[in-house]
């Protein structure tokens, strides 16, 4: 059955219609797909470059600004020390001048116990808005604290890892300490730090604020590689960016941070070995602070679109492919239904039963021609074999007759083949030579008969020139050997038999005017 319906012409018709229709659209749509990828790639290439340069640039906007004032308020200092009051109101004053900045520390130590003067002001979400610390309590000792002492034995300005404050912010913060410089003579050395406690909410929602899409991602690393941001809580301050990489076989984001430490920027894709998603990251150095910047997101997030573009292409293909095959299906059944009758027909009529049905033309295309055509040639072949029939029918009587009128000859009769030789004989020549059939078939016919020296050429020659030249013998003198060793003489008549002008055989008959035959024992 399945063989059947595949050697159907429409359904082999249809098959290649689908083939060749089908390759044509899945070219197209492919072609339209990697094109729009291409697109889509090259888009999320660019919000990605953005993404990360407003990062970096918020981040240095921040962070150089809060370095900026702290350095301000340190050079303000150099040349006086002011009473706890005043340097908690200024303090004060840059916490609302920097809504980034959580708290603002200052300590100054003139030289003696007595003239150390230090005061911390942290915001705090009571009604009062800041809580004031004294930084030159016992309890506070801000000459023993690490950021003081770092910051003035180095006398430099230095940002810090990311920490838990648990002393004033209670969140995750950075903290930037300046040196506060005096002169004294010729010389200056380190009189007090000025201290700017910065939380990382503001930066987490900055990094919030410019993710384009629900897989985007952004991490923020110190100059040594802490993780300040990233989307996972657990890993902020706890890891850096080499541990991260080694824990998540991931070393892409240890080459990135190479590049950072190298101040390159630019862009890398790699696979995470968990998630097996492909990512797209860009990376960028900030300019203070020595941080740096990563910016991803998973690149079949912007293909999502196009796959569920892809999947109702391939839906509407399949719909449309299955809808052009029932067309044509429908069109060739309908166009070539009378091919099938005329295949039957075919096949009766080669087997020779030429009164089968041939269905009759019902249109006028080539069809309908066609049918007509074959009906009519059916009957020709018809009309053509009955005359056949009848014509084999005649010549069979006709040789019937002419079988009879040899037999009834009195004469005796040879019909010859164009090489001379006997292909039957009438009674006439057994009755008076006594040959049968048996003896002279197939026998040349000069083994028997003999013409009379007066025949030119001699007697072979004689009559194959004149069945060569289809011309006729008449009472020509011949002698034939009868079986019993006698001799017929007789008058030999020579007759060519031809078939569309062309020679196939002869009639000798013979007329016995004398008999020598040998006495009987």
């Amino acid at each position: 059955m399945r063989v059947a319906i595949f050697k159907s012409l429409p359904v082999r018709l249809a098959g290649l219609i689908l083939a060749l229709g089908g390759l044509s659209l899945l070219v197209l749509t492919e072609l339209n797909r990697r094109a729009v990828e291409r697109i889509l790639y090259e888009q999320s290439e660019v919000q990605a470059m953005l993404a990360t340069n407003a990062v970096v640039e918020g981040l240095d906007g921040v962070i150089g600004s809060v370095e900026r004032l702290a350095r301000l308020v340190a050079r303000d200092l150099e040349e006086r020390t002011p009473a706890r009051a005043e340097l908690e109101r200024l303090s004060r004053v840059v916490l609302l001048d920097q809504p980034q900045i959580f708290g603002f520390a200052i300590a100054l130590d003139a030289g003696s116990p007595e003239e150390r003067a230090g005061a911390a002001v942290y915001r705090s979400q009571k009604a009062s808005r800041f809580v004031a610390f004294d930084l030159a309590s016992p309890e506070r000792a801000f000459w023993e604290r690490d950021w003081y002492r770092e910051t003035t034995d180095k006398g430099l300005s230095a940002w810090s890892e990311p920490f838990f404050d648990r002393e004033g912010a209670e969140r995750n913060v950075i903290r930037l300490s300046v040196p506060v410089w005096r002169r004294e003579g010729d010389k200056r050395r380190v009189a007090g730090a000025v201290s700017a406690v910065v939380e990382l909410d503001w930066l987490q929602r900055l990094a919030n604020s410019n993710e384009f899409s629900e897989t985007s991602f952004t991490i923020v690393f110190s100059r040594t590689g802490r993780i300040v941001i990233h989307p996972r809580d657990g890993y902020v301050i706890t890891e850096t960016i080499d541990t991260l990489a080694e824990k998540t076989n991931t070393p892409a984001l240890a080459e990135m941070r190479q590049m950072v430490v190298a101040r390159k920027q630019g862009s890398m894709r790699y696979q995470e070995p968990i998630t097996g998603r492909r990512v797209h990251a860009n990376y960028k150095p900030a300019r203070t602070a020595g941080w740096g910047v990563i910016f991803g997101h998973d690149e079949a997030e912007f293909l999502r679109p196009q796959n569920e573009f892809r999947r109702l292409s391939a839906l509407y293909l399949g719909a449309a492919l299955l809808l052009l095959a029932g067309i044509v299906i429908g069109v060739t059944r309908r166009a070539l239904r009378p091919l099938g009758p005329l295949a039957l027909a075919s096949d009766e009529i080669a087997r020779g039963n030429l009164d089968c049905e041939v269905p009759a033309a019902r249109r006028a295309d080539e069809v309908g021609r066609l049918a007509s055509a074959f009906r009519a040639m059916r009957d020709a072949l018809k009309a053509q074999n009955l005359e056949r029939r009848w014509a084999g029918q005649a010549l069979e009587h006709q040789l019937k007759y002419n079988q009879l009128i040899i037999d009834s000859i009195g004469e005796l009769v040879f019909v010859l083949t164009k090489s001379l030789s006997v292909t039957r004989i009438n009674p006439a020549v057994t009755r008076f030579a006594g040959y049968s059939s048996a003896d002279v078939v197939r026998a040349p016919i000069l083994r028997f008969l003999s013409l009379a020296p007066s025949a030119s050429g001699g007697e072979e020659a004689a009559l194959a020139e004149a069945l060569r030249a289809g011309r006729s013998l008449h009472d020509v003198p011949a002698e034939l050997r009868t079986k019993a060793a006698g001799v017929l003489r007789v008058r030999l008549s020579f007759a060519p038999l031809t078939d569309e002008n062309r020679v196939v055989g002869a009639v000798v008959t013979l007329r016995v005017e004398e008999a020598d035959l040998p006495p009987r024992a």
